[in-house]
C-alpha cells in the first residue's frame, strides 16, 4: 500500500511540473514576444530617423544646388556678346534644362530682359512654354514661394515661382515607409500631406506629442515620439520622426515628419511567431502527456536504478575527494586484508610495480609497512572506528625516502559486519618538507629575537601594549610589567609629542617611521633611535636601538671632518701664497724674455736666450702641474663643455712638437678617423691638456730617428652621444711592466736616480687619469722595454646642436712683432701696480708696444685718477695696500658713467675661486702672471677695437 501511495504521489508531482513547464514556457514565449516586438520598434525607430535624415539633407541639398544653378542663367543673360537667337535659342534650352533638372519645383519663371520681360512655365503634360510677358511680374505668389535674382546692374532680373510642397512630394516618394506609413511637411506651422494617396484626411496628434514637436522645431532638433494619432474617426498609436531643415534663402525653417502606424509593426510579429509559438505549445503539451504515460510504466524501473545510482555516485564522490591529493592512488581491499583492485599510480608513488604491491598484501611475503597498516585496522575496528588517517616515512627501492599520508575509509555491512575498505595514499613530501621549513623559521625567527639587542614593543592600534621583549634588564623601568600600559604613558612627557605624530603616520601610510630620543639612564645620558611601523591592520610594532655610541662616533667624525677640512684649506691657502710669490719673480723674469725676443740679437744671444726661455716654462709647467694636481685632489676642478672639431684641435696640440720632432728626426704622424671633423661638444681645453701630456712624453722618449704616431676616431654608443678615442704610440725606449701601474701615481718616476736621463714632476699622467675619469672614460698604458709604448684615452663626447655651432678662434696671436702697436690701437691707460718689479717689468712692456699710461701704487690712487680723469682701461694688480683690487673695482663701479671704464685684473693667483671673485667684483678680464707679451697685446687690442666700437655707436 505504501509504495503504491509513493507511486501515485510520484505521478502528479510529474504531471504537476509538467504543467508548470508548459505554464513557463507560454510564460517564456509571451516574454520572447514582447522582446522581439520592442526590438521590431527600436529598429523601426532607428530605420525612420535614416530615411527621415536622409530626405532631408536630399531636399537641402536639391535646394542648394538649385539656388547656385539659377545663377547659371542670369551670368548667361549678363554676358556682352549675346545676339539676339542666342537670347531665343540658347536662353530657351538653358531654362528648360533647369526646369528638367528639378521636376515640380519650378512653377514659373519671370524673366526681365531690360527692353522687354518674357516668361517659362512647363504644362502638366511636359509642355514647355515661352512667351512674351503682357502684364507685370508678379511680387507674391499665394502657397508658392518666390526667387528673385537681378544683375549688379538691375538690367536683367529673374523671378522663379516656386512649388515647395509639390516638389518636396515628388522627392520623398523615393524613400519607402510600410503600408502604415504618412510623410508630412511641417511648413508656416502647417502640416502638409506628402503621400501620393491621401491616407489621412485631417491628422492630429496627443497634446504632450505636439507640445514636444513644437518645442524641439523651434531649437532645430531631431525629435523621435510615440505618438497617438487621430484622423476623423481613425485612432491608433505610431512611431514619428520629425527632422528639422530648411529651403535654403527660400524658407529657414521647416520640418520633415515620417510616421509609421504601431500596429503595422506588431502586426507582422503577431503573422511571423504566433502559429510557431502555438505549435511549439502543443509539442510541449504532447510531450508532457507521453512522459506522464510512459512513467506509468517505467517508475519501478527507475527507482531500481536510482538506488544503484546513488551507491555508485557515492562510491564516485569519495573516489573524486581522494583524488583531490596530489601523487596518490586508491586502493580497495576485503575482509581478509587482500588488495582487490589499485590504481595504477602505485608505482609512480611507491616505487613498487602493481603486482609487488598486490604480492605484498596477499599474506605469501612479509613487509613491515603492510603489517603496520593491516595491525592499524584491526586497532581501528577494535575502537570503532570508520577510517584510518596516518603519515609515515617510506623509504623507496631507489633508496629515496618520502613521507607518505594514508587515508582509508572501513566499510561495513547493514548488520554492522566489516566488509572490507577503500583508501588513498598520497605523497605529502613537499606538504611535509614545508612545514618543517616552516617550524625551522620560526626557531630561527625565536632565536633571532632572543638574540637581537634591540627592544621590540607590539601594539594595538591606539598605542597600548600588548607584547614586549627586552634583551637587557637595564632598559626596564621598576615596573617590568607593561602590557596593558599605554606607550604615550612611559614616555617622558617632552616626547609624547614627536611620538604620537610618528606612530599615527606610520599607521596610516603604512611606511615605517623614525623618532630619536634623548633619555636619562643609570649610565648617564643614552640615546635612542626608535622605528615604527604597521605589523598587521590590527597591530603596530616598534623597534628600538641603542645608539649612544653611534652618536659619539658620528661626534668624532665631525670633529675629524672638520679638522680635515682646515688641514685642506691650509694645504691649498699655502699652495696658493708659494703659487703666487713664485709667479711675481717669474713674472719679472718671463717678460722680460719676452722684451729681448723683440731686440736685435745675434745667434748666440738668441741661442741663450731660448734656453733661459725653456727653463722659465719649464718651471711654470711645474707650478702648473702642481697646482692642477692639488685642484683635483680638492675636488675643485671643473668640466666646462665647448663646441669644437676634434680632429682640428688634436692637429694644433700636435703642430706644437713638430719643431722638436724634426730636431730629434722623429717622424710625427697624425690619423684622423671617420666623423673626427664633426662638431663636438665636450671640454676641448682638458682634451687638449691631456694630448699635450701624452703627445709630449712620446716626443720626449723617443730617441733619435724614431717614430710617433697619433689615432684619433669616434666610437657612437647612442644617437648623439660617443667615445671620443685618442692612441699615441712611440718607438721610444718603452716601460717594465711591474712599472705601469704606478704611472699614475703623483710624483712617481720611473728612472728615479740622480743622473736619470729625462726630467720632470711625475704629475702630468697622474693629472690626465684624473680628468679622463672626470670625463668618463678610461686612461690605458701597453708597453714592453726597447719597443715603444701605447698611451690611450676615451672620453664621453656628444653631437653639437645645429644651433650651437659657434667656435671661437684660437687665442694664439698670428703676429709676431708688436712695436708701435698703439698707433693701430690707440687706448688711454691707466696703470695699478704697487710691485716695483712688476712695475718696471709693465713699464718696459707698454713702452715697447708704444702706448703712454699712468700709474696707481693703491686701490686709494686707482679710484682718484678714474674721477680726475678720463680713462679707457685699467691694468688692475688684485693685491695693492690700502685698497686692493677687488674693492677699487667696486668702488668704480658705483662711479655712475666714471665706472664704466674697462677693467683688467693682474694677479699671480691662478685658482678658479680668484678668476670668480674677479668677476664678482665687476673686473671684465683676468691675466695671471707671469703677464707674457703677445698675451698683453691681445688684450690691449681687443679692448682697443670695443672701445672703437662703443665710440662709432
Amino acid at each position: 500500500m505504501r509504495k503504491k501511495l509513493t507511486f501515485k504521489r510520484e505521478f502528479w508531482l510529474t504531471v504537476l511540473l509538467g504543467g508548470g513547464l508548459v505554464v513557463l514556457v507560454i510564460a517564456l514565449g509571451v516574454s520572447f514576444f514582447r522582446a522581439i516586438t520592442d526590438t521590431q520598434i527600436e529598429s523601426r525607430k532607428e530605420f525612420l530617423r535614416r530615411q527621415t535624415e536622409l530626405a532631408a539633407s536630399g531636399i537641402e541639398l536639391e535646394i542648394d544646388r538649385f539656388e547656385e544653378e539659377s545663377k547659371y542663367i542670369l551670368a548667361f543673360l549678363i554676358d556682352d556678346g549675346l545676339d539676339a537667337e542666342d537670347y531665343k535659342a540658347e536662353l530657351t534650352a538653358l531654362t528648360r534644362r533647369l526646369f528638367n533638372r528639378y521636376p515640380g519645383l519650378i512653377d514659373t519663371l519671370y524673366m526681365n530682359l531690360a527692353d522687354s520681360a518674357v516668361y517659362f512655365t512647363m504644362t502638366d503634360r511636359n509642355d514647355f512654354i515661352r512667351q512674351r510677358l503682357k502684364q507685370k511680374i508678379p511680387s507674391h505668389v499665394q502657397q508658392e514661394s518666390l526667387l528673385k535674382l537681378s544683375s549688379h546692374d538691375n538690367r536683367f532680373q529673374l523671378t522663379f515661382t516656386l512649388n515647395l510642397v509639390r516638389f518636396t512630394r515628388d522627392f520623398v516618394t523615393h524613400y519607402y515607409l510600410n503600408d502604415g506609413g504618412v510623410k508630412l511637411l511641417s511648413l508656416d506651422n502647417s502640416l502638409q500631406n506628402l503621400n501620393q494617396r491621401a491616407r489621412f484626411d485631417h491628422l492630429e496628434f496627443d497634446e504632450e506629442s505636439h507640445k514636444a514637436m513644437v518645442q524641439d522645431y523651434s531649437i532645430g532638433v531631431i525629435g523621435i515620439y510615440e505618438v497617438d494619432w487621430k484622423d476623423n474617426e481613425r485612432s491608433g498609436e505610431g512611431i514619428l520622426v520629425q527632422y528639422p531643415f530648411d529651403y535654403g534663402d527660400l524658407v529657414e525653417h521647416a520640418s520633415l515628419l515620417f510616421m509609421i502606424e504601431s500596429e503595422t509593426i506588431t502586426s507582422g510579429v503577431y503573422s511571423t511567431y504566433f502559429l510557431l509559438f502555438i505549435g511549439l505549445i502543443l509539442l510541449l503539451t504532447g510531450t508532457v502527456v507521453f512522459f506522464t504515460i510512459s512513467l506509468q510504466q517505467n517508475l519501478e524501473s527507475q527507482r531500481t536504478l536510482k538506488k544503484n545510482s546513488e551507491e555508485i555516485s557515492e562510491l564516485f564522490d569519495q573516489q573524486n575527494l581522494l583524488l583531490k591529493e596530489l601523487k596518490g592512488f586508491i586502493f580497495f581491499h576485503n575482509y581478509k586484508g587482500e588488495i582487490t583492485r589499485v590504481s595504477n599510480e602505485v608505482e609512480q608513488v611507491l616505487g613498487h610495480s602493481k603486482k609487488e604491491f598486490l604480492d605484498a598484501f596477499s599474506g605469501t611475503v612479509f613487509n613491515s609497512d603492510v603489517s603496520k597498516v593491516k595491525d592499524l585496522v584491526i586497532e581501528a575496528l577494535g575502537e570503532n572506528k570508520s577510517f584510518i588517517d596516518l603519515e609515515y616515512e617510506f623509504r623507496k627501492p631507489s633508496g629515496e625516502v618520502v613521507q607518505l599520508r594514508l587515508f582509508e575509509k572501513l566499510i561495513f555491512d547493514a548488520e554492522g559486519r566489516f566488509n572490507g575498505g577503500l583508501g588513498i595514499c598520497t605523497d605529502v613530501t613537499t606538504q611535509y618538507n614545508s612545514q618543517q621549513e616552516l617550524i625551522e623559521s620560526g626557531k630561527r625567527l625565536q632565536n633571532l629575537i632572543e638574540n637581537i639587542p634591540d627592544i621590540l614593543f607590539i601594539f594595538d592600534n591606539s598605542g597600548i601594549i600588548l607584547d614586549f621583549y627586552i634583551k637587557k634588564q637595564k632598559f626596564i623601568s621598576s615596573s617590568p610589567d607593561l602590557k596593558g600600559k599605554s606607550l604615550f604613558e612611559i614616555l617622558p612627557e617632552g616626547d609624547v609629542t614627536n611620538v604620537r605624530i610618528a606612530f599615527d603616520k606610520a599607521r596610516e601610510t603604512g611606511q615605517i617611521q623614525t623618532v630619536d630620543l634623548e633619555l636619562e639612564g643609570e649610565d648617564g645620558k643614552q640615546f635612542f633611535e626608535v622605528r615604527y611601523f604597521p605589523l598587521d591592520d590590527q597591530q603596530m610594532m616598534s623597534i628600538t636601538k641603542e645608539i649612544t655610541s653611534q652618536r659619539i662616533w658620528e661626534q668624532g667624525l665631525v670633529e675629524a671632518m672638520n679638522a680635515a677640512d682646515q688641514a685642506s684649506r691650509a694645504k691649498s691657502e699655502f699652495l696658493a701664497n708659494m703659487s703666487h710669490e713664485i709667479r711675481t719673480p717669474m713674472n719679472g723674469l718671463l717678460g722680460i724674455i719676452d722684451l729681448l725676443e723683440q731686440t736685435d740679437l745675434n745667434e748666440e744671444q738668441r741661442e741663450y736666450l731660448e734656453i733661459i726661455q725653456n727653463s722659465g716654462n719649464s718651471l711654470l709647467r711645474i707650478i702648473k702641474d702642481i697646482l692642477d694636481y692639488s685642484k683635483i685632489e680638492a675636488g675643485k676642478i671643473d668640466i666646462n663643455p665647448m663646441i669644437f672639431s676634434p680632429a682640428e684641435e688634436l692637429d694644433k696640440q700636435v703642430d706644437i712638437f713638430y719643431g722638436l720632432a724634426q730636431r730629434k728626426d722623429i717622424k710625427l704622424i697624425t690619423n684622423h678617423g671617420p666623423g673626427t671633423s664633426d662638431m663636438m661638444e665636450a671640454d676641448a681645453g682638458k682634451i687638449n691638456q691631456i694630448i699635450l701630456n701624452l703627445v709630449g712624453n712620446a716626443v720626449k722618449f723617443t730617441p733619435k730617428g724614431g717614430e710617433v704616431k697619433v689615432f684619433l676616431e669616434l666610437e657612437q654608443i647612442s644617437k648623439d652621444l660617443f667615445y671620443l678615442k685618442c692612441e699615441v704610440k712611440d718607438s721610444g725606449i718603452g716601460i717594465a711592466k711591474e712599472a705601469i701601474p704606478k704611472l699614475i701615481d703623483p710624483f712617481y718616476q720611473v728612472e728615479s736616480s740622480s743622473s736619470r736621463s729625462f726630467q720632470g714632476t711625475g704629475l702630468g699622467l697622474a693629472i690626465a687619469n684624473k680628468i679622463v675619469e672626470l670625463m668618463g672614460g678610461e686612461l690605458t698604458i701597453c708597453s714592453e722595454p726597447g719597443l715603444g709604448s701605447t698611451f690611450s684615452f676615451s672620453v664621453l663626447t656628444k653631437r653639437a646642436e645645429a644651433g650651437k655651432m659657434d667656435i671661437k678662434e684660437s687665442s694664439l696671436p698670428a703676429r709676431t712683432n708688436w712695436n708701435g702697436m698703439a698707433e693701430e690701437y690707440p687706448i688711454k691707460l691707466l696703470l695699478a701696480e704697487d710691485n716695483e718689479l712688476n712695475l718696471q717689468l709693465m713699464t718696459l712692456m707698454l713702452e715697447q708696444l708704444g702706448y703712454e699710461f699712468e700709474v696707481a701704487k693703491n686701490g686709494l690712487e686707482v679710484l682718484e685718477l678714474v674721477k680726475a680723469k678720463e680713462y679707457e682701461l685699467v691694468l688692475m694688480d688684485v693685491q695693492m695696500p690700502v685698497v686692493n683690487g677687488l674693492e677699487a673695482t667696486r668702488r668704480i663701479r658705483q662711479l655712475a658713467e666714471k665706472g664704466k671704464v674697462y677693467v683688467i685684473g693682474l694677479s699671480a693667483n691662478v685658482f678658479d675661486e680668484d678668476h670668480k671673485k674677479a668677476e664678482d667684483a665687476g673686473m671684465d678680464d683676468y691675466l695671471n702672471k707671469p703677464i707674457r707679451l703677445a698675451v698683453l697685446a691681445e688684450k690691449l687690442k681687443e679692448y682697443a677695437l670695443k672701445v672703437r666700437q662703443l665710440k662709432s655707436n
